[in-house]
């Protein structure tokens, strides 16, 4: 069943504040993300909790796309020891349905079909934008939740695999120059 995202999320910018050297909660960044995936674990809190935070202040499972600048994608929020917030790069969407994955939209936001039609639409010349409008307009299929998980499986498996090729590849390298380098220290 194709729906658009705006009838099972909600969404909102995230905030725009000042850092404070006595901070007491995460204020993410785009920046703040190795390769638009993993959450820099060494962020220190940058922003001062008030009532005009408070309501920003991230869930767990909540969607976070950056939506301007050229490098777009979706991460999963996970709930840390400590609060957090969202920069105004980003859009925090949440999801209304429980039977529909967070990851699974993740997805989707992330396909490189979504990214190229939103990137296609995109707002603006310097710094390209994706609108609110344009991410609540997308549709998705909605297919069932087991499905959902199991894409999101296969997803995260094809990462691995990748990841896996990589780190085979670049010892495969270290092992061909030590026994190249061996090879010329031998010879003298």
């Amino acid at each position: 069943m194709n729906v658009k995202l705006k009838n099972i999320t909600t969404s909102q910018s995230g905030i725009y504040e000042k850092n404070h050297p006595d901070g007491d909660i995460l204020y993410l960044q785009v920046s703040d993300f190795k390769n638009g995936k993993e959450l820099n674990n060494e962020l220190k809190p940058a922003i001062i909790n008030n009532e005009r935070v408070e309501k920003f202040i991230l869930q767990d499972k909540d969607l976070l796309f950056a939506a301007k600048g050229t490098s777009n994608f979706c991460v999963m929020y996970r709930l840390g020891k400590e609060k957090a917030v969202a920069s105004s790069s980003f859009f925090v969407i949440r999801i209304l349905n429980n039977n529909i994955d967070p990851e699974y939209i993740c997805w989707f936001l992330n396909a490189p079909q979504t990214l190229n039609y939103l990137k296609a639409h995109a707002v603006g010349t310097s710094i390209p934008s994706i609108t609110k409008t344009m991410l609540e307009d997308l549709e998705i299929n909605i297919i069932p939740l087991e499905k959902q998980r199991m894409i999101v499986a296969y997803h995260n498996l094809q990462n691995r695999e990748v990841e896996l090729h990589t780190l085979i590849a670049q010892k495969k390298r270290l092992l061909t120059d030590h026994i190249l380098y061996n090879v010329t220290n031998k010879t003298k």
